[in-house]
């Protein structure tokens, strides 16, 4: 018996996987041209002409540098913060678990914005993209420090107390930390980013909360 399809459907199949591909090498285009220029001088014609496509074809596919910058690298990020897990949870000890994380994940940080030039002014005007970039990632970090949390209240690390609520608290600090650095930066029309006053005011306060939990002896 011979299968039948509805008319038109065997062409949007071509045209998906058309469009599929197009997206992919624009991707590639795009991380090639962020990667020489930073994400603060290239712009969305340098792409284009990477590829040999006019500016508003680009536009049909990604609307924004923004939107375009956090597909091509979003996965690749994704699988950075997976192993700066990994490494953590080498540690043995709770409280040292959640520092190396946290230190590593900041560094990472850092490493992204160095790397791309990301200005000052960018990373104020976009911290809501870059938050929902990291929307799923911010999930598991809480969700991480949550666990660890739970696990010292099990081996008599930490006191009991609320493990997800503390680990909400954790990221927020950190999240917040962070932004009031790239403001102070932005206010003094200083040049770069002070990334170590961030991970030092950072542990600072993730200690005073680990202390405010741990287990007296």
């Amino acid at each position: 018996m011979t299968r039948r399809f509805p008319r038109g459907t065997i062409a949007k199949s071509k045209l998906g996987k058309k469009a599929e591909a197009k997206k992919e090498l624009i991707l590639e285009a795009a991380k090639s041209v962020f990667g020489k220029l930073g994400y603060s001088k290239a712009t969305l014609d340098d792409i284009a002409h990477a590829i040999g496509l006019k500016k508003p074809t680009l536009y049909y596919y990604y609307k924004s540098k923004e939107v375009l910058f956090i597909e091509a690298f979003s996965q690749e990020w994704k699988d950075s913060l997976y192993r700066i897990k990994k490494i953590a949870e080498q540690e043995k000890d709770p409280r040292e678990r959640l520092l190396r994380y946290i230190r590593s994940s900041l560094r990472y940080y850092q490493e992204i914005v160095t790397q791309h030039t990301i200005s000052i002014q960018v990373l104020i005007e976009t911290r809501t993209m870059f938050q929902e970039l990291f929307k799923e990632s911010r999930a598991k970090e809480t969700n991480f420090y949550a666990s660890v949390i739970k696990e010292g209240i099990a081996n008599g690390s930490f006191i009991g107390c609320e493990a997800d609520r503390v680990g909400y608290s954790i990221m927020v600090v950190k999240d917040l930390i962070q932004f009031e650095e790239f403001q102070r930066a932005q206010f003094h029309n200083l040049p770069s980013i002070d990334f170590e006053r961030i991970e030092r005011e950072v542990l600072y306060t993730v200690n005073l909360i680990l202390e405010g939990i741990r287990v007296k002896v």
